[in-house]
């Protein structure tokens, strides 16, 4: 398969390197003015999220996820840049950057030419921003992100990487995966946290339900679903993760001095989805799959959360996806949280 030009490489890296530096550049002075300020409320949040289709004893289509997100306060940031939208707008004290890597394969890795009836071997490597604001009980969230599909996202060789580690199977289709191009995705979000609150059998109990709409060139979609906690000392945060097809959105939100708890929690989120990237091919002679126009995602999880530590795992099963996928997908996730 032809690799796109040496113009066209050359572009995807300026871009992103004309994001990541300035990016890369806020984290040193952001970790000193936290570590400086020695006060738990200028702590700088940090969350760390593995999806892997291992969890539920498969290896194929979504079959890796990392995100490595920071939440340090807007104080940290110059005043020139927290003057600027969405900063300016936000009520909510911390903004959240993280970066990520996730990675698509068909469900037979042994074929050099994979089916043309499965999806396409994919990858995609990441960069966002992603704001809160707080209006009475309605939070907002606005995310940004820009990264690159394609070989240029590493993920060949960090899913051959990790099967030579580990002993498992080689990936033979890598070469066919989808072709470089600048990735870029503008989100929006709307939740209403613990709309509803109550006791049963002696436990806390909420709800809270969500709504949004994700446009790129890597997805476009809207999305609507709920979160149901049940357990002990409910932090004041949302689930683990709102997980739709876009990046997670961490709730991790530590309590000075809170107790310890924990919560079981189960959600969905329902989608019409208008582009996969990673279903309709890039390529001139990709699989070229046909996507369904709507998903669905069944999640149950717990988490357990002592002083500004939080341990959460989620089991997900995601509907099918394309038109001659043979059943849904579940894969697992689990997210570590903690304040520096």
């Amino acid at each position: 398969m032809s690799q796109p030009g040496t113009k066209a490489r050359k572009h995807i890296k300026r871009a992103l390197a004309a994001f990541l530096a300035p990016a890369l550049t806020l984290l040193p002075p952001v970790l000193w003015e936290t570590a400086r300020a020695g006060e738990s409320d200028s702590d700088t949040h940090v969350s760390l999220t593995l999806d892997n289709d291992i969890f539920a004893g498969y290896d194929q289509h979504y079959t890796n996820g990392i995100q490595l997100a920071f939440s340090p306060r807007r104080e940290a940031l110059p005043e020139a840049i927290r003057s600027l939208p969405p900063f300016r707008w936000s009520a909510e004290p911390r903004y959240t950057f993280a970066i990520g890597q996730r990675i698509y394969t068909p469900n037979d890795k042994s074929l050099k030419v994979p089916d043309p009836l499965d999806r396409p071997y994919g990858g995609w490597l990441y960069a966002l921003v992603d704001v809160r604001t707080k209006t009475g009980p309605v939070v907002d969230s606005v995310q940004a992100s820009i990264g690159v599909i394609g070989p240029a996202s590493f993920a060949e060789q960090t899913q051959n990487g990790y099967h030579r580690l580990s002993g498992s199977q080689h990936a033979e289709g890598w070469d066919t995966q989808l072709d470089n191009r600048l990735a870029l995705l503008l989100g929006y979000e709307r939740m209403w946290p613990k709309l509803m609150t109550g006791k049963l059998g002696g436990l806390d109990l909420d709800f809270t339900p969500r709504a949004g709409a994700t446009v790129g060139n890597v997805y476009t979609y809207a999305n609507a679903g709920g979160v149901v906690r049940l357990g002990k000392n409910l932090p004041d945060d949302f689930a683990v993760t709102n997980i739709s097809l876009g990046p997670p959105r961490d709730g991790y939100r530590p309590s000075q001095g809170a107790p310890f708890g924990w919560y079981a929690w189960a959600g969905t989120d329902a989608r019409l989805v208008g582009w996969n990237a990673f279903l309709e091919s890039n390529t001139s002679e990709g699989p070229g799959i046909k996507h369904k126009p709507y998903g669905l995602d069944l999640q149950l999880g717990a988490a357990v959360v002592w002083g500004k530590t939080r341990l959460g795992f989620t089991f997900v099963r995601r509907s099918k996806e394309f038109e001659s996928q043979a059943k849904p997908d579940d894969f697992g996730q689990l997210s570590v949280s903690f304040a520096l």
